[in-house]
């Protein structure tokens, strides 16, 4: 039975600064569950719902506990919750980690929403990037949310918040390629093999301040009467563009 104190902490993490003040976070679900047990994450405590058919390996270090269903939904921070979670120690990773000169990395300019954080995160796995650079202003890489949503992408993806001017002045020599509504079709463009995509604001897109750095604009051409398209569908459209031009199908 899981004390008092594990319940607080627990219930702590459901906020970003209780994930901050303890530098831990939450995996909810199967999928992350399945996922983190085979990452390098350390995982301090699992909670799993007693009625599983199949109680996962687990390592010998880490306790698990065995609770009725409706405890578990009680205590997860997601609304569909039923299977389990685990609390986790956050990792973070120093710009000295990154490799600009001969890979692509993704660029998030301002961008809000969990969900479209998390999908980003996948997709980015999905086509073999393992660099993500965010503004300072992104939402938070451990929310719950974005977790959910990374479907257990999110430990294969290293991450890095700060001031992307300073980024991009850090670095003239790689090419920055941004996403607007005026540049070179994704169709046409001679994609590098390394450089920064950058993806902007999912209502205002790329800032101002920011635009005065990109090398080159790109545009996923619009066929239909379609307003606009979702900042995380945007990025996997250029992304299967980029692969596209430098994969040995």
């Amino acid at each position: 039975m899981l004390t008092n104190k594990q319940i607080k902490l627990i219930n702590s993490l459901h906020t970003k600064k209780g994930r901050k003040e303890s530098n831990l976070f939450l995996v909810e679900g199967e999928k992350g569950i399945d996922e983190l047990l085979s990452s390098n994450f350390s995982v301090k405590l699992i909670v799993l719902n007693e009625s599983l058919a199949n109680i996962p390996e687990v390592p010998s270090d880490t306790e698990i506990y065995l609770l009725p269903e409706a405890e578990v939904s009680k205590l997860s921070s997601l609304t569909s919750n039923s299977y389990g979670f685990a609390i986790v120690e956050a990792k973070f990773y120093e710009e000295q980690e990154f490799f600009f000169h001969d890979q692509m990395t993704v660029v998030l300019d301002g961008v809000r929403d969990p969900g479209n954080l998390g999908t980003i995160i996948r997709i980015c796995d999905w086509y073999g990037i393992t660099q993500l650079i965010l503004s300072e202003d992104c939402t938070e890489y451990y929310n719950p949310k974005v977790i959910s949503a990374s479907m257990g992408s999110f430990h294969r993806i290293k991450f890095l918040y700060t001031d992307l001017p300073q980024l991009f002045t850090s670095h003239p020599k790689t090419k920055v390629i941004g996403a607007t509504l005026q540049g070179q079709s994704i169709y046409s463009y001679p994609f590098p093999t390394n450089g920064f995509i950058l993806m902007g604001n999912e209502s205002s897109g790329i800032r101002d301040n920011i635009l005065t750095f990109i090398s080159d604009q790109v545009t996923i051409p619009r066929i239909g009467e379609a307003e606009s398209l979702n900042v995380a569908i945007s990025t996997g459209i250029i992304l299967d563009n980029f692969r596209r031009a430098h994969f040995p199908f």
